[in-house]
């Protein structure tokens, strides 16, 4: 199981791909995925 900030960085990863490929629809949802997981990220020491 990925933990928060690995999921969090593997969605800003394919987020960065579908933008630079144009694909909007795909990046925004990507983008909304990324707000959920965001919150729960902060809280993870680095």
């Amino acid at each position: 199981m990925l933990t928060q900030m690995k999921l969090y960085l593997k969605l800003k990863k394919e987020a960065t791909k579908l933008m630079l490929a144009g694909d909007v629809e795909r990046y925004m949802h990507k983008l909304r995925e990324l707000a959920q997981v965001r919150p729960a990220a902060g809280s993870v020491t680095v």
